[in-house]
């Protein structure tokens, strides 16, 4: 701290501190120390110290908690609306590692109506399930369900735990996709939900409904997601 410079201390004490955090120093416990203890360390007054708590706050890279103290921010991850973007494509993105764990995959009759609406299919027509767990990092994000007509029963064959569905199917097969209209609304997670994501009993989470195609217009597959949590950005242009 210089107490002599014409920048003022508790700009000072915002600046050291956006340091710190990029570099990790918090990231034990995730708290910053209490407003005495920074006090304390930069030999100022506790209005200063909060005063740069308070701007800290205002920039999104902190949070009080009622009682407990003054936590980082997890970072704000951004996902793209204007487009068909995958899961692994959103991760790398963010510079997150992107991995799946295979809930279901397989050749089924899908039993809701409104799939085999979307994908022309009749009552008893099989189609191609594939739902997937999705993790950015070590954290279980998105619960992904999705059904493709039987001649992208292909798909079966790649690694769908660590390879993206979208990739392969624009580098390899050639296949370019378009969405159609998505279906967005917050819901709460049940107890399997919960489980799955690992996130309390009844937290929001956002759920997205919608319709890949090729740009012949043929459906590619119906689009189900859950999760994301609080986290998360979503452009749209």
């Amino acid at each position: 701290m210089n107490h002599n410079s014409i920048v003022p201390l508790y700009a000072q004490i915002v600046e050291q501190l956006q340091n710190d955090i990029a570099k990790g120093v918090f990231s034990k416990t995730g708290r910053l120390p209490t407003e005495v203890e920074l006090a304390e360390q930069y030999q100022v007054s506790r209005i200063t110290v909060r005063r740069a708590v308070d701007e800290l706050v205002s920039q999104g890279l902190v949070e009080k908690k009622q009682g407990k103290g003054t936590f980082v921010c997890a970072p704000k991850l951004t996902r793209r609306l204007d487009g068909p973007m995958s899961f692994t494509e959103m991760c790398e993105a963010n510079g997150l590692t992107v991995r799946a764990k295979i809930l279901e995959a397989g050749i089924c009759v899908p039993e809701q109506a409104s799939v085999r609406e979307e994908l022309g299919l009749r009552e008893e027509e099989p189609a191609v399930r594939i739902r997937r767990l999705r993790y950015a990092g070590d954290k279980p994000l998105v619960l992904e369900d999705n059904f493709f007509p039987l001649e992208y029963a292909y798909l079966l064959s790649i690694d769908l735990e660590n390879d993206s569905i979208y990739s392969y199917l624009r580098e390899v097969k050639g296949i370019e996709l378009q969405r159609t209209t998505m279906r967005l609304r917050i819901v709460r997670a049940d107890a399997k939900l919960a489980k799955l994501l690992q996130v309390p009993r009844n937290a929001p989470q956002l759920e997205m409904r919608g319709r890949v195609v090729r740009l012949d217009g043929q459906t590619v597959h119906t689009s189900y997601q859950v999760g994301y949590g609080e986290n998360f950005e979503f452009i749209v242009r």
